[in-house]
C-alpha cells in the first residue's frame, strides 16, 4: 500500500509505504496508520488516496530515469534504485535512441550490474528482458516530447522477470511548442523510412537501409572483400584494413548530420553488405560530401547508380542544395558514373576532381 499524492515524490522519505499486507484486517490498519503518518509529515501534501499493489518478490531495486537537459534532451539515467539510490548514486547515462547494444552499455557501466549477473546466492536476472525495457523506454522519451522528468524507481527484478513497483512522471510547463518530430533529441532515431529492396540486373534482390552501430563487423568484411586498386579510388591511398576507431566512426553516425546507406545481401543464410554510400552535410544544410563504395564482385550490375540515386534523393529530402564528391583522375568509372547522374565535373590542378550537382 502506497500513499497516492502529486505532491510527493519519494513516499519513502514520508513512510508512505506499507509492506507484506496478508489479510483485511492488516490493510484497515495500514490505511488508517499511512493517512495519518502522512498528514503529520506532510499537512501541505494533497493526498487522493492510497495505492494497492499486489506484492513482489524483490531481489533487485534499479532506477529507470530521465531528465531532459536544456542542451541534449531527455538524458537517460539507469542504476540502483530504492531508498538508498541517492546515497550510493550508481548510476549510469545514456542518450536516446538506444539499441540492444547500447542499452547493454548502459547497464555495464553500473556496479549493480555485476549483481545482476549473478552472484553467490543470487541468481541471474533476465538481462535480454531488462535490455529491451531500457530500449522501449527511450522510445517512450522519443515519442513524448512533454515529458520534462521521469523516475521509476525501484524497478524490481528477480530471475522470473522485472516490473515497474513506482513511477512519477512531470511534464512541460508549456507543452506541445516542439514542430518537427525528434527535435527534442540530441540523436535522431533510426530513419526506418529510409529501408527499401531493389533488384539488381542480374535478378539479386538487395536491401538498402540505414546503416547502423551493429554493421561494424560487416563493415569490416565489405573491406576484405574490395579490391586494393578500389579501396585506393575510395580513400585517396593505398589502405590495408580498416581500424577499429574508423569503422566507429563509419557506423556510429548522426541521422541528422550525416546518412550512409548500404546494400545489403543474404548468402547461404549470412548476411553481407555489398556496397555503401554516404553523404556528410555542413551545418547549414546547404550542401553535403558524397562518397561510395562497392565490391568488385559487384560491379557491372547498377548498384552504383542505384546507390547513387537513393542517396541524391534522401539529401533532397533532407534540404541540401548540392551533393559534391571529390575523385581521382585516373577513375574513369566514377567519372562516368558522376556525368551519367548529371553532375558537373571541376577539373583541379590537383591529382583529383570535384563534381557538383544542384538538387
Amino acid at each position: 500500500m502506497k500513499i497516492e499524492s502529486p505532491d510527493i515524490w519519494h513516499k519513502s522519505d514520508v513512510n508512505g509505504v506499507r509492506l507484506n499486507l496478508e489479510s483485511e484486517s492488516d490493510v484497515r490498519r495500514a490505511y488508517r496508520s499511512l493517512l495519518e503518518n502522512v498528514q503529520k509529515k506532510r499537512p501541505d501534501a494533497r493526498i487522493e488516496g492510497v495505492l494497492v499493489e499486489k506484492m513482489w518478490d524483490v531481489q533487485h531495486e534499479l532506477l529507470i530515469g530521465a531528465v531532459k537537459d536544456a542542451v541534449f534532451g531527455p538524458v537517460i539515467v539507469f542504476g540502483l534504485g530504492g531508498s538508498a539510490t541517492e546515497i550510493w548514486q550508481d548510476r549510469a547515462i545514456a542518450l536516446p535512441p538506444l539499441n540492444l547494444a547500447l542499452a547493454k552499455h548502459l547497464v555495464e557501466g553500473t556496479k549493480i550490474s555485476h549483481l545482476l549477473h549473478g552472484y553467490r546466492h543470487l541468481p541471474a536476472v533476465p538481462m535480454e528482458f531488462l535490455q529491451n525495457i531500457l530500449c522501449r523506454f527511450a522510445y517512450f522519451l522519443m515519442d513524448f516530447p512533454d515529458i520534462r522528468e521521469i523516475d521509476i524507481n525501484p524497478f524490481a527484478m528477480n530471475a522470473d522477470g522485472g516490473i515497474a513497483l513506482d513511477a512519477a512522471i512531470t511534464l512541460e510547463r508549456d507543452p506541445g511548442k516542439q514542430r518537427e518530430p525528434f527535435s527534442h533529441l540530441s540523436i535522431l532515431p533510426y530513419p526506418t523510412q529510409w529501408i527499401k529492396k531493389v533488384q539488381l540486373r542480374n535478378g539479386t534482390k538487395v536491401l538498402l537501409r540505414p546503416i547502423r552501430p551493429e554493421d561494424e563487423a560487416l563493415e569490416a568484411k565489405l573491406v576484405e572483400n574490395t579490391s586494393k586498386e578500389s579501396l585506393y579510388f575510395r580513400f585517396f591511398g593505398y589502405l590495408s584494413g580498416l581500424t577499429h576507431q574508423m569503422l566507429t566512426r563509419f557506423t556510429h553516425i548522426d541521422y541528422d548530420r550525416e546518412m550512409a546507406i548500404v546494400a545489403e545481401i543474404e548468402r547461404k543464410g549470412e548476411k553481407e553488405l555489398i556496397g555503401v554510400v554516404r553523404i556528410v552535410g555542413d551545418g547549414w544544410r546547404e550542401t553535403a560530401e558524397y562518397a561510395i563504395l562497392v565490391t568488385d564482385a559487384w560491379h557491372g550490375q547498377g548498384l552504383g547508380g542505384i546507390l547513387t540515386d537513393y542517396i541524391l534523393d534522401i539529401a533532397k529530402e533532407q534540404g541540401y542544395r548540392m551533393v559534391y564528391g571529390s575523385f581521382l583522375k585516373i577513375n574513369g568509372d566514377m567519372r562516368r558514373l558522376f556525368q551519367r547522374k548529371g553532375f558537373s565535373i571541376k577539373t583541379t590542378e590537383e591529382d583529383f576532381d570535384v563534381a557538383e550537382k544542384e538538387l
